[in-house]
């Protein structure tokens, strides 16, 4: 078995909350190349993983290796990762992802910026 990588760094939805503070949100498809026994992992710096919820699920419950956490029992056929750049009350309130993956707010297309990381899933 070889690790597959897809990377998830581009076209992300920039959205302005009612705070002015930003919530990211990167909708992807559930890879099709994964074959039996084969795991996905999200991969992102700790912090940013941490922040992040994958189909309104926190991720910072789930066990962490490093800078990955096992996510293939949470993939959905469509999935959306976000996270918000926010105080914490903000990001651990779920009802800013449902306002935000609903469109209520109005957001950009933009490539994710070069200091939040790579941010990848991992086949292996």
């Amino acid at each position: 078995m070889s690790m597959h990588t897809i990377n998830l760094n581009r076209v992300w939805e920039r959205h302005i909350l009612q705070d002015e503070s930003f919530a990211w949100v990167r909708w992807f498809q559930k890879p099709s190349n994964i074959s039996s026994g084969e795991q996905v992992y999200l991969v992102a710096e700790p912090l940013l993983l941490k922040q992040m919820w994958l189909n309104k699920n926190p991720l910072r419950d789930l066990v962490h290796e490093g800078h990955r956490v096992c996510i293939s029992e949470s993939l959905c056929q469509r999935n959306s990762l976000a996270f918000c750049q926010a105080g914490p009350t903000v990001v651990s309130n779920v009802e800013w992802i449902t306002d935000v993956t609903s469109g209520r707010f109005p957001s950009e297309r933009i490539d994710l910026p070069i200091n939040f990381g790579k941010v990848v899933l991992k086949i292996d």
